[in-house]
């Protein structure tokens, strides 16, 4: 008995050993922190400055920075679809004008067509056959030289040299392998070799779409009331 209490004595004796060795370090950290907490408070009450700067910028730096951005971010969105939107009304103007252009020169084509069909049907029911043969162009060494009628040669003008002819008669040159027709007028003499009947000029000869094989067979219809003497004319078949 006497043994048992001795060393439950010998071990509330180390325990309490124990805990005075502990209390100081607690209070020691204790007094730690609440020293730090007294200079940083101290910090604080000796730079009144830095404080108030510190509480400026947390309660108004900041926001307007979050609010400058977000109105920036806005802007460049807003900007970005108002570029877009232009772009794509710019685009759609455009087509419109370009479609509706070619509408148009569509339609001017198709009216100049008709109005050059009826008129060549019209002089095609009018005229009198005068004659079949084959048909050639100016060569362009010719362009500027003389003619018969005392005008030089103008390969952009719808005129033709023929033999017997008179000067300034009117006719209508049909190309019999595709029945495209143009009306020229008779300026120069010739052509005197080859077999054929009629020179034209350039442009006639693209109105016939002859200019690649030269030479075609063409009807000639004389046009009434061209200031000429057709009756003084011989046909020629």
């Amino acid at each position: 008995m006497i043994a048992r209490t001795a060393k439950t004595t010998l071990t509330c004796l180390s325990l309490a050993a124990a805990l005075a060795a502990v209390a100081p370090a607690s209070r020691a950290a204790e007094e730690q922190t609440v020293s730090e907490a007294s200079r940083a408070a101290a910090a604080e009450s000796s730079d009144p400055a830095a404080s108030a700067s510190s509480k400026f910028e947390r309660m108004v730096e900041r926001p307007i920075e979050r609010m400058t951005n977000v109105a920036t971010s806005a802007a460049s969105t807003a900007a970005s679809v108002a570029t877009t939107v232009a772009v794509t009304a710019a685009s759609t103007a455009t087509n419109a004008a370009m479609g509706a252009a070619t509408a148009a020169t569509a339609a001017m084509f198709s009216v100049a067509n008709v109005a050059t069909s009826t008129a060549v049907s019209a002089a095609t029911a009018a005229a009198t056959l005068f004659q079949t043969g084959r048909v050639s162009f100016y060569a362009d060494k010719f362009r500027g030289r003389p003619t018969a009628s005392g005008s030089p040669y103008d390969a952009d003008d719808l005129t033709m040299a023929h033999r017997t002819l008179p000067i300034g008669t009117k006719v209508m040159i049909t190309n019999t392998a595709n029945q495209r027709s143009v009306v020229v007028t008779v300026n120069d003499r010739g052509p005197y070799s080859g077999g054929r009947v009629a020179d034209l000029s350039r442009a006639a000869a693209e109105k016939l779409n002859m200019i690649r094989s030269g030479i075609a067979e063409a009807t000639l219809h004389v046009l009434p009331n061209s200031g000429n003497k057709q009756d003084s004319v011989p046909r020629i078949r």
